[in-house]
């Protein structure tokens, strides 16, 4: 199987319509940030004590390194902006074809929705063996309203909270379609269609950090209020910074190596120090938005280009764990608690011991996730061949009547 092959069934391997095709390598970060998330709650797993009395396995930097492991949460939320805005974008500059909004909805949600609630409703029963249980758990988790109740944010599946805010921002998303379309109609030069398409990353940015301001500095709720720092628009500029990258892109903006390069390491050098200087307060939920762009200016050094790549990014065992991404992301907690339940996890311990736990659960969720992208994601993607791209009704018989 080629390169092509694989990024073509990576829905963060973004493909370009207009003239030659542009496979852009982004799968393999998915997949990354996952094992990263999976390696960090195998080591909260490993803390012992409770409460404020708890010991994390290790101290110091090692253990401001494993905190930092956060950061690829932003970086879910930086790829789905960039690869659900690249589209609209480029149909507002005309460079691509138009969409309308609810294809936009319809294509993200028939490749996530059947994996979430299969494995939303597989956990809640079976941790709610008698009706009728948490049903408001249930219910909220099944609308994406369980981000804004900090009793339920993180029941059933902790890391689904993550899913939750990702979906407010699709719908936003599919709405401001048609507003962007009739923005590009009334305006009458390149510049004013590259305004319309910068219009929400704007808003989503300035909001997103305008509300981080309001409670950082102003009303200061407890971090205990989960809602307040996990809600949507409080990663409103982690999803922003990479809407604009996908203007930047959509608006023909190439850099030679030098300049690309530069920009790698400025956006890596920025996430060692940010992770180095992270407090554990309040103040610290600036290093969102500050993750974001770090990933934004590394990300640039990939996508500011038109290949070809470093063949390191599209080396096959990579791009194969990168289509795995989403499924190990989701999975992989609900594992993690089975396993401890039937007593197959280690006793928690100081040290680097923790990294077993990781190979414990990570093992189990690769080949679940890959069961999933092979049966319960085929069936969401199927729903993908009733319509075309651009949102007709696919006509399967149109060979017939053609001849």
């Amino acid at each position: 199987m080629s390169a092509t092959d694989l990024t073509a069934r990576r829905p963060d391997a973004v493909q370009t319509t207009a003239g030659p095709r542009t496979t852009y390598p982004l799968g393999w970060l998915r997949g990354l940030a996952a094992l990263a998330v999976v390696f960090f709650h195998a080591y909260q797993h490993n803390r012992t004590g409770t409460g404020a009395d708890g010991v994390w396995p290790f101290s110091g930097g090692a253990h401001r390194a494993m905190l930092g492991t956060e950061l690829f949460v932003e970086m879910f939320f930086v790829l789905s902006g960039f690869v659900l805005w690249l589209p609209v974008a480029r149909a507002a500059l005309g460079n691509g074809p138009e969409r309308p909004g609810w294809v936009l909805l319809f294509r993200r949600t028939a490749r996530l929705l059947p994996l979430y609630y299969v494995v939303v409703l597989v956990v809640w029963t079976t941790t709610n063996p008698s009706l009728p249980g948490h049903w408001q758990d249930l219910l909220m988790h099944l609308t994406f309203t369980h981000v804004y109740s900090d009793d339920y944010i993180f029941w059933t599946i902790g890391p689904a909270w993550s899913l939750g805010v990702e979906f407010h921002f699709y719908a936003l998303m599919a709405l401001s379609v048609p507003l962007v379309a009739a923005g590009v109609r009334r305006a009458s030069s390149r510049r004013g269609h590259l305004a319309v398409a910068s219009a929400l990353p704007v808003v989503l940015t300035v909001a997103g950090l305008g509300y981080l301001a309001w409670n950082i500095l102003v009303s200061q709720p407890p971090i205990e209020n989960w809602s307040t720092w996990f809600s949507p628009i409080s990663r409103g500029a982690s999803f922003g910074l990479g809407t604009a990258l996908a203007v930047a892109v959509a608006a023909g903006v190439r850099l030679g190596a030098w300049a690309r390069g530069v920009l790698a390491v400025v956006g890596l050098a920025a996430l060692v120090a940010l992770v180095a200087t992270r407090p554990q307060t309040i103040a610290g939920e600036w290093w969102h938005p500050a993750y974001a762009l770090a990933i934004t200016v590394a990300m640039a050094a990939i996508v500011l280009h038109d290949g070809p790549w470093p063949r390191a990014l599209e080396w096959r065992p990579l791009a194969w764990v990168g289509g795995l991404g989403y499924g190990i992301y989701l999975i992989h907690e609900p594992v993690m608690r089975f396993l401890g339940s039937i007593g197959a996890l280690p006793e928690a311990r100081p040290g680097a011991f923790f990294v077993f736990t990781a190979v414990l659960v990570a093992i189990p969720s690769i080949a679940l996730a890959w069961v999933s992208s092979r049966t319960v994601e085929v069936a969401g993607l199927k729903l993908l061949s009733l319509i075309d791209r651009d949102g007709t009704p696919r006509d399967y018989y149109d060979h017939v009547r053609t001849r």
